[in-house]
């Protein structure tokens, strides 16, 4: 009978390829489990309102610097708002147009209480119980009308000098309250000039929550006329 060689070969061959197909399954494995010491990235938890920290305005004029802080806790879209024209410079040298024994109010570049400007959206109303017009210093939303429904004019704020009847409680939404420079307040006349406002505290969850709502109001405004251009 004739010697068999054939088999040993076979054999060699069938070791070689095992050996292969199980450092190519090794290789696989070790890329999907990426390296074991190394834990896995958890993805981040997506920014709400409760990682908001505290907010103030410093609002510098004429006759000196008020400085008030935002209550985005109790008026998110107002406080969003607001921020995101300070942020466009949007209140930069404009005059308090209008000056009454009670309220200093900005906001109109049209300097005129028979014309206003229409940024091209307004704003539903925000209320709290524990924001009333109980002392000076709060700073309130305008309202387009006297209608419970009406909205509020986006673009104007005004301050208060003294307490107010509870009329205006639940009529002129609050979103902040004078902390220094009251007097400056006080001092104001009509026809003063806002200089410029600075935002003290990172406003970056705010702003990222209502980013639609922020990018609609930008491009509202964008087609939005300003006569001081």
């Amino acid at each position: 009978m004739p010697p068999t060689t054939d088999p040993p070969k076979v054999s060699q061959r069938f070791r070689t390829a095992s050996f292969m197909l199980s450092l190519i399954t090794l290789t696989v494995l070790l890329t999907g489990c990426g390296d074991p010491t190394t834990p896995p990235a958890s993805p981040s938890a997506p920014v709400t309102m409760e990682d908001q920290g505290p907010l103030f305005a410093t609002v510098e004029t004429d006759r000196g610097d008020f400085r008030f802080q935002l209550r985005p806790d109790h008026a998110p879209i107002s406080c969003a708002n607001f921020v995101n024209l300070v942020q466009r410079g949007y209140f930069d040298d404009l005059a308090f147009y209008r000056h009454s024994r009670v309220i200093r109010q900005v906001g109109n570049p049209f300097n005129d209480e028979d014309q206003r400007y229409y940024p091209g959206y307004s704003l539903a109303p925000e209320f709290a119980a524990d924001l009333k017009f109980d002392r000076g210093g709060m700073v309130a939303m305008v309202r387009l009308g006297d209608d419970p429904t009406a909205m509020v004019r986006s673009n104007e704020f005004f301050v208060t000098t003294k307490p107010q009847s509870e009329r205006y409680t639940f009529k002129y939404p609050i979103f902040g309250e004078v902390v220094e420079g009251q007097d400056v307040v006080i001092g104001l006349l009509k026809d003063d000039m806002l200089r410029r406002i600075t935002i003290e505290g990172d406003p970056t969850p705010l702003l990222e929550v209502h980013a639609d709502q922020i990018a609609q109001w930008n491009d509202a405004l964008d087609f939005s006329p300003d006569p001081r251009k």
